[in-house]
């Protein structure tokens, strides 16, 4: 069976080392680096620590007591994540696009920007924020019915750390979405397709590539050590039906409206900046 086959019959290809683990880890470097700012300016650690010089415990430890202390900084880095540049890359990196070509995507236009996810039961104030039961993707999508997904780990997620749960050809059963909780398209699952769940248990580098209209889960994080990860999300612009749709765009991007940091900036500092 050809990976084309295998796609189109199971709804996802796992392809294993797909990126260089080196690549993945500077992605996952510069997203704590966000953090690591706030924490040395919160003053969690001197002045002069760097990434490697703070143990992953102690990175943890300062993530879960900042989400404690102060959420809304939290919530700012975690919306800064979603924007670095080597993110922004890698979502338009020539390995993904001709691979979801060759998985029958003829002309694939991005769908949203890339999310960024750091879960943990400890940094989410509702189990979805750590932890989101069956769900298909295509429901806040609502793209071309080719629409794809490509998860990538930033760290090794085995079933401790809440690997994936998919539910194999799942897909081939159309929208099963009975309603929308914080924008995932939640799907009831029968008992039985419960005990089909398939975890999937990936490494740093591995990619998975799935069709919006596959259920999947996360599995539950019982370690101490966040869930780091990725995904893209792609349209075909030659798909048929998304065509004659006219293309609709189910998301919204606007600025806020009120100033958030009051009486910010003063002349003086403006000046400053540019001496």
């Amino acid at each position: 069976m050809s990976e084309l086959e295998y796609y189109k019959e199971n709804g996802y290809v796992l392809k294993q080392s797909f990126f260089d683990a080196g690549e993945i880890a500077n992605i996952l470097n510069e997203a704590k680096g966000v953090f690591l700012r706030q924490f040395k300016a919160k003053g969690y650690f001197e002045n002069s620590t760097s990434l490697e010089d703070v143990s992953e415990k102690s990175f943890n430890s300062a993530l879960f007591r900042l989400f404690q202390e102060d959420f809304q900084c939290l919530s700012n880095c975690g919306k800064q994540v979603q924007h670095l540049i080597d993110l922004h890359r890698l979502s338009l990196d020539e390995r993904i696009v001709s691979t979801i070509r060759s998985l029958g995507m003829e002309t694939p236009v991005v769908s949203t920007r890339p999310v960024l996810f750091f879960n943990h039961p400890k940094l989410a104030k509702e189990k979805v924020y750590h932890q989101v039961d069956a769900h298909q993707d295509w429901r806040s999508m609502q793209g071309s019915l080719n629409s794809m997904v490509v998860w990538i780990p930033l760290v090794d997620v085995p079933l401790d750390l809440g690997a994936l749960q998919v539910l194999p050809k799942s897909h081939l059963m159309g929208l099963r979405t009975d309603h929308i909780h914080q924008g995932f398209g939640m799907v009831k699952l029968t008992p039985e397709e419960e005990k089909s769940l398939m975890s999937v248990e990936v490494k740093a580098g591995d990619a998975l590539f799935f069709s919006s209209f596959l259920i999947h889960q996360s599995g539950q994080n019982a370690s101490e050590n966040p869930r780091w990860s990725t995904h893209f999300r792609y349209n075909d612009l030659n798909e048929s039906t998304f065509v004659q749709r006219g293309y609709p765009h189910a998301y919204i991007y606007r600025p806020v409206g009120e100033q958030l940091t009051p009486d910010f900036p003063s002349l003086e500092q403006v000046k400053a900046t540019f001496k």
